[in-house]
Parts: C-alpha cells; sequence; structure tokens
C-alpha cells in the first residue's frame, strides 16, 4: 500500500475539483473485437438483466435519498458516494446526484472460471455537458449478486480500446499477471507516485496526459499558495485500494485496469480559523477550529497498451468524489 504526503504551508479554504464538466470531444463509440477462445461468464439476457435490475434499484433509493434501499445490486463506494451526494442533495440549491444511464454503448464481461469476476460498462452520454460513464460490477462469489460498485466519466476526447465481446469474455487479469508491461499493480502504484509528485515528475513521460491530474495538480498548486500566505500546512495524502482493484484484458493483448483511490486534503493554520465553500458545509463533520481535511473516493480506469504498442499507459475515465470533510 502506497501512503504518502505532499505538504506545503496552510490556507483558510479548500474547494472540491469539478471533473465532469463541458467536453468539446465526445469519446468515439467503443468498437467491438474479434471472437477469442475464451468464453463469457454472462449471457447478453443475463448482463441486460444485471443493469436493469441495479438501475431499479438505485432508482428507488435516489427518489427516497436513502441508501438503506441498496441491498443486492448496489454496493460498495457506490454506497459511500451516494451517501455523500444525497446529503449535499438535501440543502438548499443542493446538486442533484449524479446520473447514472440505464442505456449502455458497451459491455464487456469477464471469461474468469473463479471469483471474484466482473462486468464493465460504457453508458451513452447523459447529457450534451456529460461525457459517456465507465461502470464496474463485481460478484464476489457464485452466491452474490453482481454489484456496482464504482463508476467515472471518460476523460474528455479519450476512447476504450477493442474488446473481446459478451459472448467471448474478456480475461480477467491479477494484479500481478505479467503478461502486461507494466503489470496493474504496478501501473496503478506508478500512477499514484505521480499523483503525488505532481507536475515534474519523473513518471510524467510514462503515462499519457489526462485532465484528471491537470486538475489535481492545479487545485494543489492552488492550496499550496494559500498554505504559503497563510504560514499554516497543507498535507496531501494518495492511497490506492489494491484490494478493490481489477484488470481485464483487452483483444489486442493489453488490459484496463480498475483502481478506487482515497485522497485526503488537509489545512491547519496559526492562530487562526479555517473555514470552507458553502457547498462543502452539509459534509462537515465536526466544529472547525484551525484545521479542516477533506476526504475523496475517487476512480480511475487506465488503459494499459499491449507491449510493443506505440502508447502510453493512460487514464480514460476518472471521478473525483468528496465524501467528507472533519474538522481534524
Amino acid at each position: 500500500m502506497i501512503s504518502r504526503t505532499v505538504r506545503a504551508a496552510g490556507t483558510t479554504a479548500i474547494a472540491a475539483i469539478a471533473l465532469a464538466g463541458c467536453v468539446s470531444d465526445v469519446p468515439a463509440p467503443v468498437t467491438s473485437a474479434p471472437p477469442l477462445e475464451a468464453s463469457g461468464a454472462l449471457l447478453d439476457a443475463q448482463s441486460a438483466r444485471i443493469i436493469e435490475e441495479t438501475m431499479a434499484e438505485l432508482g428507488e433509493a435516489d427518489d427516497a435519498r436513502d441508501t438503506e434501499l441498496m441491498t443486492d445490486r448496489v454496493g460498495g463506494d457506490v454506497i459511500t458516494i451516494r451517501r455523500a451526494e444525497y446529503t449535499l442533495a438535501e440543502a438548499d440549491d443542493g446538486p442533484a446526484p449524479t446520473m447514472l444511464p440505464a442505456e449502455m454503448q458497451a459491455v464487456y464481461v469477464s471469461a474468469a472460471e473463479t471469483w471474484p469476476r466482473t462486468m464493465a460498462t460504457v453508458s451513452v452520454q447523459p447529457s450534451d455537458e456529460d461525457t459517456p460513464i465507465v461502470m464496474l460490477w463485481v460478484q464476489e462469489s457464485i452466491d452474490d449478486d453482481y454489484q456496482l460498485r464504482e463508476w467515472a466519466h471518460m476523460i474528455p476526447g479519450a476512447t476504450l480500446p477493442a474488446m473481446p465481446g459478451p459472448s467471448t469474455g474478456a480475461g480477467q487479469l491479477a494484479l500481478d499477471d505479467s503478461s502486461i508491461t507494466p503489470t496493474a499493480q504496478e501501473t496503478i502504484e506508478q500512477y499514484v507516485e505521480l499523483l503525488i509528485a505532481g507536475e515534474g515528475s519523473e513518471r510524467d513521460e510514462e503515462f499519457a496526459p489526462d485532465t484528471y491530474r491537470e486538475r489535481l495538480f492545479a487545485a494543489r498548486q492552488t492550496y499550496v499558495d494559500a498554505a504559503s500566505e497563510a504560514d499554516g500546512e497543507y498535507v496531501e495524502t494518495v492511497e490506492p485500494d489494491l484490494e478493490a482493484s481489477y484488470a481485464m484484458a483487452t483483444a489486442d493483448g493489453g488490459a484496463l485496469v480498475f483502481a478506487p483511490l482515497s485522497i485526503g486534503s488537509s489545512f491547519t493554520v496559526e492562530d487562526a480559523t479555517v473555514s470552507i465553500a458553502e457547498e462543502d458545509e452539509p459534509l462537515l463533520d465536526g466544529e472547525l477550529d484551525d484545521t479542516v481535511t477533506h476526504t475523496y473516493r475517487d476512480f480511475i480506469v487506465i488503459h494499459v497498451p499491449a507491449e510493443g504498442a506505440d502508447a502510453l499507459p493512460g487514464v480514460v475515465a476518472a471521478e473525483h468524489n468528496l465524501i467528507r470533510v472533519s474538522d481534524s
């Protein structure tokens, strides 16, 4: 587990980073892949039923603003993130929860014969202002339902690689599977090292450009500058959740890597009281004094090209989710 910090000198305010704003280029439709020898773990009708039941369960919870209604088909980080979104939505002029379309333009199923198994989808474009959404389902065991665990908007202009179709199924790769270079685990850890180091990192040239890290770095610089003026301390942590990370093989021998991240941003100032943006106040736990910490649960999808391909690993989808604001 990587857990490192970035330190600077403090500030009196912090704001969330918006990653799913206006887009000028909608990602191209995902293409089909030629048949392979493996066999998908789900038939078309089964994956369609999973999506339908998931969206019905999520819709009931959204209507009631109640995560207790998420039982069989929704779990993991979706519950955590939706709980925060419901809290924000209850405030005056609060934002509506993220719209997750029920219509998909692509469905990727695992060819795994063991568990856990995954299913990933790419939605239609939710609106003119938003890119399609990549969603991840996980089935923990033969006795468990597939549950929606993660989602992330595609990076503006990004495209997904060709994937084996549902009848074939995509190979599900262990994080240390050496058939891809770097391995899925190495990819996650190296990208986290890049996020920690920031602009100018030696890792920067090992990954394709993406707006996710660009916006994180821009926000960090703002906080560092403000911290310096306040004569305080700024601490940022980035931790991957490898136990909740997965990888699926692409048609050309590469992989799609699905990875949740936990990010913490903390400010401490001397002889002053910190403040936060008004829109974040519903998520505040405690009473602010000289320290405030914003906690995020992010999700990224990285395409690792096949060995020998003339391309770098790159983030194709990412979501930055504020889930908590605390006084320490």
